[in-house]
């Protein structure tokens, strides 16, 4: 519309021009006046009219011009300025007309009065016309740049695409059009235009037609290249909402824009709006969604822009070099606020890349801090749909995928499953999948976020492992960041709670473990050391085979090929101040634990560790050493080794103990009285009251080394104020058997009195030292001395039916 009004008000002014040649002999202002308007068959008046001459030619010079409407005086057109320079060898022919400034008022204009002068116009006598500066009024203004005017073309020279305002990033185009000879006679014409600079060239065309009854007129341009770091050149801020103009300036970074077509429609009788319509065709394209993501990279793809609606299809693309197909992308409405990019397609890649791509991209925190909790690796496929606002909102993501032999991850890696094959799907910022995979060599179902799980039972993140012998373990990611799980099978179960901190190795926590068969969890489950992080590892109420275990806790500090197993110890199992600690390290198929204490109180001691040994004792001082060439869950009295060094100072052997104490108990007392019996006849000494109180000892010193669940005894002295025990010989842990050899020195004498050994055994006691000292002068007793020097026992059988044998 604004072109036809500005072509109409052209050919007026030609026109006008042409009235004052014919009627410049008046050299009068009214007549003058009076006959461009008669001629034009509008009101034409002027200000002032100026006469010369300029090198040879006739000048005249029309200041303040103005066109207006026939009777409602309404202003058309005016021009401060005009020249016409008039060769005078040729007089009807003027060389050139020059206007300083034209005004147009379009909208005072009829369509009839168009018409009229596209139809009657005849400017052959004019070779040139020139307009510095034209400006445009209506509901908005718009100023065009120096028009020359031809014959048969009109040229625009270094014109901005604003049109409205100076603005220095717009890039500034050439327009030529090939001004139509002649109308047709259905009132339709075609004018080639051809737009360009130092970049592009487009060649296009404005058609005017008449449809229905309404005056139409249509653009095409067809653009064969151009690089789309600078579409924003030509794109005007105002075309675009703010958000709009920003991410087209930002995110298109390089490539090109290929076959462009470009077809603008206006129906020029009404107000309605412009069909602008795009095609164009993208080339190794680099476009940034967001600044927040990474770019996409290698883009073909096609672009349509149907009115504000832009939309793309992707024939291929890279994002974090994952290959995208068949991807789709648009936006609904350029020109609104608030825009979204909707994105969807296919993917066809590893599933590392997507897992970074996920990690990298304007997720709620939440969510990236799970997505960083898992590794995965392998092959993955499927679809993905994302909403990307170009403002600061929340990008919206849903992915279905199938993710194929990979390798999953989890808890820093405490947890790998290796050929994993699963259906995962994210939504609403949530990851949930259903897969299988293989965990030490067995198959196991593995589900993330399992469906039937709500939120306050699975918090943040829930992962479900299913398994052979009703293997149920459910571990949550909580609230407060922690991992919390539930353990439960035919053999055992368990809780466990694992912290993690980036800056220190995890926090487990066991409790309420119940394994009922030790043998159960036995195997070889292709676990090494590696596998595992460092670890703070504590453990609380854990009972295996009917057997409470003290409570313990303990460092695991991962190294290359070995876990190092530092200040393992019992809660509560102190020795003195000091707490009982083991250490030693696991490497690939071998343990080695070593620990040494020393303290004033055995009883109080073997208590805290939970032995049921009925033993008494005093200040002690033991070493322990424990090797085996196994995994920690396979050690047993078969496979270890290990050496054993203790001594013990005053302590009893109790009545109730059911082994070796009762044992070196009974055959004290029976060698003492055997022998007495033999000498002194007195064959109806009673020494139940001793035996039922125990062996009271001074100290025993002694040195065990274990293998193939034989326990060697390489060294075990009893020293007591009535006899000195030697053991040797060894017993089977397993089959819980002794063969041992017991050899019993007693120390009975004047130094040492019977009563002393019968560890205050009453009037026996009493009594028979008496009758010695007082009837025989202590010669029965000093007899045992000079003849007797040991006693030998052999000791087989069960721990507790020992089959014992003097020799």
């Amino acid at each position: 519309m604004k072109r036809i009004v500005i072509g109409a008000v052209l050919s007026l002014i030609i026109a006008l021009l042409l009235s004052l040649a014919m009627a410049f002999p008046l050299l009068v202002k009214a007549p003058i006046e009076s006959q461009l308007s008669n001629f034009s068959n509008f009101d034409i008046g002027y200000s002032k009219l100026n006469l010369g001459f300029n090198h040879g030619s006739f000048v005249v010079q029309m200041e303040g011009l103005e066109v207006a409407s026939s009777g409602q005086k309404a202003l058309i057109a005016k021009v401060d300025n005009l020249q016409w320079d008039i060769n005078l060898s040729t007089l009807l022919k003027p060389n050139k007309i020059a206007i300083n400034t034209l005004t147009l008022y379009p909208e005072a204009l009829s369509k009839q009065q168009i018409q009229e002068f596209l139809q009657t116009r005849n400017v052959d006598f004019i070779k040139l016309l020139g307009i510095d500066k034209t400006i445009v009024k209506g509901a908005k203004e718009f100023e065009i740049a120096p028009i020359l005017l031809t014959q048969n073309s009109l040229k625009i020279s270094g014109q901005e695409l604003n049109f409205t305002q100076q603005n220095a990033n717009l890039a500034k185009v050439d327009i030529e059009i090939i001004l139509p000879k002649q109308t047709a006679e259905n009132q339709s014409f075609i004018v080639p235009i051809l737009i360009s600079n130092d970049e592009l060239s487009m060649d296009s065309e404005v058609k005017f037609f008449n449809k229905d009854g309404d005056d139409w007129l249509e653009f095409e341009g067809n653009l064969p290249s151009l690089k789309v770091a600078k579409i924003i050149k030509y794109l005007p801020p105002q075309l675009l909402s703010e958000d709009g103009y920003a991410w087209i300036k930002d995110g298109f970074i390089d490539g090109d824009f290929v076959d462009v077509k470009l077809q603008i429609k206006k129906n020029i009788s009404t107000q309605s709006a412009i069909d602008v319509h795009l095609d164009a065709e993208l080339k190794n394209m680099q476009l940034l969604f967001n600044p927040k993501w990474n770019t996409l990279k290698n883009m073909d793809a096609s672009l349509t822009l149907d009115g504000a609606k832009i939309s793309a299809i992707v024939h291929s693309a890279e994002l974090n070099n994952m290959t995208l197909k068949n991807v789709k992308a648009q936006i609904a409405d350029l020109s609104k606020d608030d825009l979204d990019v909707e994105v969807w397609g296919e993917i066809s890649s590893q599933s590392e890349l997507m897992l970074e791509f996920l990690k990298d991209t304007p997720l709620d925190a939440k969510t990236k801090a799970i997505l960083h909790k898992i590794k995965l690796s392998g092959a993955a496929k499927g679809a993905i749909s994302v909403v990307v606002p170009l403002d600061e909102r929340a990008v919206k993501m849903d992915a279905d995928l199938q993710l194929t032999d990979n390798r999953l991850g989890l808890f820093n890696e405490v947890v790998v499953v290796d050929d994993y094959n699963t259906n995962l799907a994210f939504h609403n910022n949530k990851i949930s999948t259903i897969g299988a995979g293989n965990f030490r060599g067995s198959k196991f179902d593995i589900n993330i976020n399992p469906e039937h799980k709500n939120d306050e039972q699975q918090g943040l993140f829930a992962v479900q492992i299913i398994g052979e012998n009703d293997l149920i373990a459910n571990i949550n990611r909580q609230f407060d960041q922690s991992w919390r799980g539930a353990i439960k099978s035919k053999f055992l179960r368990a809780n466990v709670a694992i912290f993690l901190d980036e800056k220190q190795p995890a926090n487990v926590h066991l409790s309420d473990v119940y394994i009922h068969n030790l043998d159960a969890i036995k195997g070889d489950w292709n676990i090494k050391p590696q596998d595992f992080p460092s670890m703070y590892l504590r453990t609380k109420n854990v009972n295996i085979d009917e057997d409470e275990l003290p409570d313990f806790k303990v460092d695991l500090v991962a190294n290359s090929d070995f876990i190092a197993i530092k200040k393992l110890q019992f809660e509560g199992v102190e020795v003195g101040y000091k707490k009982l600690s083991f250490d030693g390290f696991w490497r690939a198929g071998e343990v080695n634990l070593n620990v040494g204490a020393s303290g004033n109180n055995l009883t109080e001691f073997l208590q805290k560790l939970k032995i049921k040994e009925k033993v008494r004792g005093g200040a002690f001082d033991f070493k322990l050493n424990i090797a085996c060439k196994c995994a920690p869950w396979n050690m047993n009295y078969q496979n270890i080794t290990g050496d054993f060094d203790m001594k013990i100072k005053k302590g009893v052997f109790t009545d109730k103990d059911p082994n070796l104490g009762r044992i070196l108990s009974i055959l004290n007392i029976q060698s003492i009285r055997k022998h007495l019996a033999s000498i002194v006849k007195l064959k109806k000494i009673d020494v139940s009251d001793v035996t039922e109180k125990g062996f009271t000892y001074e100290s025993i010193e002694t040195k065990a080394r274990l293998k193939d669940a034989i326990a060697t005894i390489e060294k075990f002295n009893v020293e007591s104020s009535s006899s000195k025990i030697t053991l040797s010989g060894q017993g089977n842990i397993v089959k819980e058997e002794y063969d041992i050899i017991v050899k019993i020195i007693p120390e009975v004498g004047d130094a040492v009195p019977l009563a002393t050994y019968l560890a205050g055994g009453g009037l026996i006691g009493l009594g028979v030292w008496l009758a010695d000292e007082q009837l025989f002068d202590g010669k029965i007793i000093g007899s045992i001395v000079e003849d007797i020097v040991e006693f030998e026992y052999k000791v087989t059988g069960a721990w507790d039916a020992p089959v014992i044998e003097p020799l």
